[in-house]
């Protein structure tokens, strides 16, 4: 089974998409937009099963959340917060969509290489890349429910 192959089993449905990125990845264009990463924001890296990125964007934007609400509001006040956060907001998503395939094609590598390393037989190999690639729902909707019954109690 060659490299293309194993692409193919870590992207699963979207293979033909990510080999796209890929190729312009490994052609130095790392950087190619991704319209889910702008538009489902920390939810589609959820999906991609990319958790550690996951919680990296969610612990800066809790941090950029705390810095308005006890710092910003003191220093211009809650109007001119608002602003400025709708602003950081608005640049905070469009970097998502920016960074998003970039890092997606980069766990992609890194999991096919941990696989090598891991593992000799192909056949393990693939079961390893299917297991750490691809999407999942679960985390997407545990965090759904757990925004929404958190809107229900506040």
């Amino acid at each position: 089974m060659d490299k293309i192959q194993l692409y193919k089993t870590f992207f699963q449905k979207s293979n033909s998409y990510y080999l796209e990125q890929l190729k312009y990845y490994e052609q130095w264009k790392k950087f190619r937009f991704s319209y889910s990463a702008l538009i489902f924001g920390v939810l589609w890296f959820l999906y991609r099963k990319m958790y550690l990125e996951f919680f990296i964007i969610f612990f800066l934007f809790y941090l950029e959340t705390i810095f308005e609400n006890f710092v910003l509001t003191k220093l211009i006040g809650i109007e001119q917060t608002k602003v400025v956060n709708i602003s950081v907001t608005i640049v905070l998503i469009i970097t998502l969509g920016i960074i998003g395939n970039h890092l997606y094609i980069k766990k992609a590598k890194r999991t096919l290489k941990n696989a090598e390393v891991k593992y000799s037989e192909i056949e393990n190999q693939k079961e390893f890349i299917i297991k750490k690639g691809g999407t999942s729902y679960i985390y997407v909707t545990i965090l759904l429910a757990l925004s929404i019954l958190g809107l229900f109690i506040s």
